[in-house]
């Protein structure tokens, strides 16, 4: 098993670049040519995560594309100007990462940046929109839902870390005064998801989370690593990007 991480560059004065950056499942859909396929579930298959970062003004954008699968960028080059034009000639390049990823140990801390799309399943019974997924809106609800994230990542399946209080101790309760944490509720994510003869419009609700964690179970945070963190992972959001905790 192997697992990279690419950044490509991206042109930002680029019409298709700007408008993926607006509507990110178009960007999914573009990243997606660097792999085998296709196939009915490609994204799933080659265990895709993305992020798309806009730059300072004269700045690339960056994109950060996380795969089980090694990519194969150089169609790119094909997309006009949608490259950022380096002076180095290098506007994508990927590493396998798995090695660093199986040294984290139970203990370690990082600093993190998650971009991510908290939601709830409505459960009541009598509700009509029972089992639809809808949005966190208050930021106690989005970190509460980070937490609870932390700990399962999904059904059975534990997240393997916790956030850190301002002075390093584990914190299970959504206080964003005494948390490591900063949020930041962006803009809605909407686009069209080509499903089917018509297709259908989705609205995402994008949170970026950046702040302090510390690894419970290591074979845990690694799968949380590899398979991100909440759903509509095809619109840019779940993938866990780390840093040494003393930047």
């Amino acid at each position: 098993m192997k697992l990279y991480l690419s950044r490509l560059l991206l042109n930002q004065y680029s019409r298709r670049g700007m408008s993926e950056i607006m509507h990110p499942y178009e960007m999914h859909r573009t990243l997606m040519r660097a792999f085998p396929g296709p196939t009915d579930n490609a994204r799933q298959e080659f265990g895709v995560l993305f992020r798309a970062e806009s730059g300072e003004y004269g700045k690339p954008l960056k994109v950060y594309v996380q795969s089980l699968v090694e990519p194969d960028w150089s169609f790119l080059e094909d997309l006009g100007d949608y490259l950022y034009p380096s002076v180095h000639g290098i506007s994508y390049e990927y590493k396998d990462i798995l090695e660093a990823y199986n040294n984290i140990q139970k203990g370690n801390r990082f600093a993190f940046r998650l971009r991510a799309n908290p939601t709830k399943r409505i459960a009541k019974k009598d509700d009509p929109l029972r089992g639809k997924r809808v949005e966190l809106n208050r930021e106690e609800e989005q970190i509460a839902w980070l937490i609870r994230k932390s700990k399962e990542r999904g059904e059975n399946t534990p997240g393997g870390f916790e956030l850190l209080r301002k002075h390093g101790i584990a914190c299970d309760a959504p206080n964003p005064e005494a948390l490591r944490l900063t949020v930041h509720t962006e803009s809605k994510v909407r686009g069209r998801k080509k499903t089917g003869p018509q297709g259908h419009y989705t609205i995402h609700l994008a949170v970026l989370f950046e702040g302090l964690l510390q690894v419970t179970d290591a074979e845990a945070f690694r799968n949380t690593l590899i398979y991100g963190i909440g759903s509509a992972k095809a619109f840019g959001f779940g993938l866990l990007s780390l840093a040494p905790a003393n930047t």
